[in-house]
């Protein structure tokens, strides 16, 4: 894992490579956008994976990426692959 670039427009926290092979360790092979919530419904999470999907869209072209949204008071969390074009 290797932390995105801050104001650059891509919208998204970390670059994921492979951690078993050490030639693709940091070859951006998925994008990753994390958020917590320290209470909420499971509507109040969708509504977090959806905004973050928004915001992750703009490099969908870049590499596959994935949105997790974590719950805190329950613990719940949902991780939602987002549609890469």
């Amino acid at each position: 894992m290797e932390r995105s670039v801050r104001g650059k427009g891509f919208g998204f926290d970390f670059w994921l490579g492979s951690a078993n092979d050490a030639s693709t360790l940091f070859q951006r092979k998925a994008r990753l956008e994390v958020s917590g919530i320290r209470k909420g419904t499971k509507s109040t999470i969708q509504s977090r994976v959806n905004m973050k999907l928004k915001q992750i869209a703009p490099s969908d072209a870049v590499a596959p990426g994935y949105v997790a949204v974590v719950e805190f008071g329950t613990p719940r969390s949902r991780v939602v692959q987002t549609c890469r074009t």
